[in-house]
């Protein structure tokens, strides 16, 4: 796998595994939650394919994420109420960037929280971003075994929203996917910021 996503981004939208990734992680999130009228935050948006499928109800939606080329793609969809930022999530980024301000009602993270350098460092800065009573949704792979694999746990999520301060409402496996190398189940993680 290459060290940079950019070198994903232009075959992105078109890759199928993807587009069902993104489709079965909007229909969790609309079980979940109704997004009408809500300012979401999309962390690790890729090109947007989760972002226009939430921007298509809620009111409007910051979509963020370290490669430069993903949120070029992105912003070529011209998407009315989309702003999006290249760049990394830090207290720094937060404050150099008014994008982020009002806080969010709801911060998604779809197949990304399993990519980042430090877990429980991320999510203590995201819930800065986020409303006192928000919700944080993320969506990633479930480990196939407890050892030191790529993935989470029920567990790993769990405890590391506690560590941070938020309110695990929900750890469940929310869908899977089948392609030639297995299936494999996607874990969807939702807290409360109390």
């Amino acid at each position: 796998m290459s060290d940079s996503w950019d070198d994903y981004a232009d075959g992105w939208d078109t890759n199928s595994d993807v587009i069902n990734y993104s489709e079965k992680a909007f229909d969790s999130l609309c079980e979940f939650i109704d997004l009408e009228g809500l300012r979401v935050l999309d962390f690790g948006c890729g090109t947007g394919l989760l972002t226009e499928k939430i921007a298509h109800v809620a009111s409007s939606v910051v979509a963020v994420d370290a490669s430069a080329k993903m949120i070029e793609a992105l912003r070529r969809k011209n998407i009315h109420n989309v702003d999006s930022l290249a760049c990394e999530i830090s207290k720094d980024s937060i404050n150099n960037h008014a994008i982020f301000e009002p806080r969010f009602d709801l911060i998604v993270a779809s197949s990304v929280c399993a990519f980042v350098p430090d877990y429980e460092n991320t999510l203590s800065t995201l819930k800065l971003l986020l409303k006192e009573g928000g919700t944080f949704i993320q969506w990633d792979w479930k480990r196939s075994n407890e050892e030191e694999d790529f993935g989470f746990t029920n567990e790993i999520i769990t405890n590391t929203y506690a560590n941070v301060g938020l309110c695990a409402v929900r750890v469940c496996e929310a869908f899977s996917l089948t392609s030639k190398s297995g299936t494999m189940q996607v874990l969807m993680g939702i807290a409360k910021n109390t």
